[in-house]
């Protein structure tokens, strides 16, 4: 038998995979990361035109300039659309664009606790260690003093989420601006994951756009657009760090979905309906929300802090093993969560109910758990 290469020693198929794959097509799926979204007539006549009239050639690495032009002018006008803007596979692919430029062997990088599943292995990957930072539950902003604490001699990037999986809490403008002043002065990378960015409810989250020269900002269209599938994202950093990102992903992707690209250029080019298609989202996500968060203290018993950004409740539930816990409601009440242990230490006593499912759904699902708790 041939080894596997020692890089993935320490990394497995996730915890999110291996709950989903013990799911029957009887479960009430509250569990995977994807909307409930699906494309309208105008993105539907948006992609009809991009297959029947653009090129199904290479683009160059970094992506069209025509798309890397739209993100500016809509999306990040900070930034050089020729030298500061890689378009990517997705989001996932971005980040692991950064993490094999910058983070090596001997490196140590702050990853949020609890936090997405990808951000530990992406470092494991790479050779280097994750050291966890805590975020305070009490709406889960990070805690600035368990970042402070969490930095070591090493440490060669913090990695942040806002707004953030599985928690759904948006950081405050004041931990932006001192996240951003911390890895400036103790010369560390930042890596902002605002995939979610456009998911909210209230104010618009803060971005770490333009915070600094140390800063990259990983984001696109998969969640609040729905187009998980066609894999387009990208990367926004000053010139000289995007030159080391660009080389890593040519390597790994060569260019992303010339179609995927086209596409994206056209949705967000059309300002005037983005903004409408991205209203929507925003009213049907916290219509979601609120049967969520109302069914979880009905049903369940427990205060919930109230997400402000993605479509997650982090759910409180003390008592129980958070991985059996999940592995029973599928198997025993045929409804799919995830468990708060899958995104790190700090996640045990915590499910994640993803609420990108329509109202019944999502209130029959929540019933199902509190009918099972009731039960054990």
């Amino acid at each position: 038998m041939i080894p596997a290469a020692a890089r993935l020693g320490e990394v497995s198929i996730s915890l999110i995979r291996e709950i989903q794959a013990l799911a029957t097509p009887l479960c009430i799926n509250l569990g995977l990361g994807e909307p409930n979204l699906e494309p309208d007539k105008w993105l539907r006549d948006l992609a009809a035109t991009v297959a029947r009239d653009n090129s199904w050639h290479y683009s160059t690495n970094a992506g069209s300039f025509e798309l890397r032009r739209t993100i500016a002018d809509q999306e990040a006008p900070l930034y050089d659309p020729l030298k500061e803007i890689c378009i990517t596979a997705g989001t996932e692919e971005a980040l692991y664009a950064v993490f094999q430029a910058y983070v090596g062997p001997g490196d140590d990088v702050l990853v949020p606790d609890p936090g997405f599943l990808s951000y530990p292995a992406l470092t494991r990957l790479a050779g280097a260690t994750p050291v966890p930072y805590a975020l305070d539950p009490d709406g889960w902003d990070v805690d600035l003093a368990a970042l402070e604490a969490s930095w070591t001699p090493k440490t060669k990037a913090i990695v942040v989420n806002s707004p953030s999986n599985p928690t759904g809490g948006v950081l405050s403008e004041e931990s932006v601006r001192r996240i951003a002043a911390f890895a400036e002065e103790r010369k560390a990378l930042v890596i902002s994951d605002e995939v979610y960015r456009e998911i909210h409810f209230g104010h618009s989250p803060p971005s770490f756009m333009g915070r600094g020269g140390n800063v990259v900002v990983v984001s696109g269209l998969s969640k609040s657009h729905g187009m998980t599938g066609l894999r387009i994202g990208w990367a926004l950093a000053p010139e000289r760090l995007m030159k080391p990102i660009l080389t890593a992903h040519q390597y790994i992707a060569t260019c992303a979905s010339v179609f995927s690209q086209d596409l994206a250029n056209l949705v967000l080019a059309d300002g005037e309906a983005n903004q409408a298609w991205l209203e929507g989202v925003r009213g049907k996500f916290s219509e979601q929300r609120e049967v969520a968060i109302r069914t979880a203290r009905q049903a369940l018993g427990v205060e919930v802090a109230e997400p402000k950004g993605s479509f997650y409740l982090f759910v409180p539930i003390p008592a129980c093993n958070s991985i059996e816990l999940a592995k029973a409601l599928v198997l025993d009440a045929a409804v799919l969560t995830i468990p708060g242990a899958a995104f790190g230490k700090k996640g045990e006593g915590f499910l994640r109910v993803s609420y990108a499912a329509e109202p019944d759904l999502i209130r029959r699902g929540i019933e199902r758990i509190g009918e099972h708790l009731g039960r054990v």
